[in-house]
């Protein structure tokens, strides 16, 4: 399966994101917070002018680099999206949120986004009981995300358990066992989702080209 295991630091600072944005990096040792310029010999110096679809794509590129997907994945939830009833932009981001390995960073039990989904992928966690390696699987409204009982006493999980216990969840997810767990109870709201996006940007740029 295709993954982007590149830096990101650069990419970044070429979109204007803070890295400790979508990580959990010292914001002192942030690269776009130091450097807060596009990287590249004349990035201090340069003012590129940005075309409607310059800021379009920027926007789109924007989303991918926050959820942590490839073209296809983009592209295949914004179909998903347009078909469902609703604001699509709106509807498009919930149903990124409810990706197995976006609701196990919500709720601090990963440090980044690549950290969570390495720890769906190598079978650490269960979905109502079963367990379940595919990052992309959607927690429904009602269902549990725990560890299982074989990885819970592994250090970087019990590091999890106590970073979840001194962190403020989102509204829509309910901690579960003093932090070894959490459950989904509704869909989350546009002002619960932690993304900087102009969401009406991206549904422009995919509905020219799907």
């Amino acid at each position: 399966m295709a993954r982007n295991t590149g830096p990101r630091g650069r990419v970044c600072r070429r979109l204007g994101i803070a890295l400790s944005n979508i990580t959990a990096k010292d914001p002192d040792k942030d690269p776009a917070l130091r450097r807060p310029y596009p990287p590249g010999q004349h990035g201090a110096s340069a003012r590129p002018s940005v075309s409607d679809y310059g800021q379009r794509l920027r926007e789109k590129q924007k989303l991918k680099l926050y959820y942590g997907l490839m073209e296809a994945q983009c592209r295949k939830a914004f179909l998903e999206a347009r078909r469902s009833p609703g604001n699509t932009g709106r509807v498009l981001l919930q149903l990124l949120e409810r990706r197995l390995d976006v609701v196990v960073l919500r709720a601090g039990l990963a440090t980044s986004i690549r950290q969570a989904r390495q720890f769906v992928r190598h079978g650490y966690l269960l979905v109502d009981g079963r367990r379940t390696n595919i990052a992309s699987y959607r927690v429904k409204v009602g269902s549990e995300v725990r560890f299982s009982l074989a990885h819970r006493e592994l250090p970087i999980v019990k590091e999890s358990f106590e970073r979840m216990k001194a962190r403020q969840v989102p509204g829509y997810l309910q901690v579960l066992d003093g932090g070894q767990g959490v459950r989904c109870v509704r869909e989350p709201e546009r002002e619960e989702i932690p993304v900087t996006l102009n969401e009406p940007f991206i549904v422009e740029f995919y509905a020219q080209r799907v």
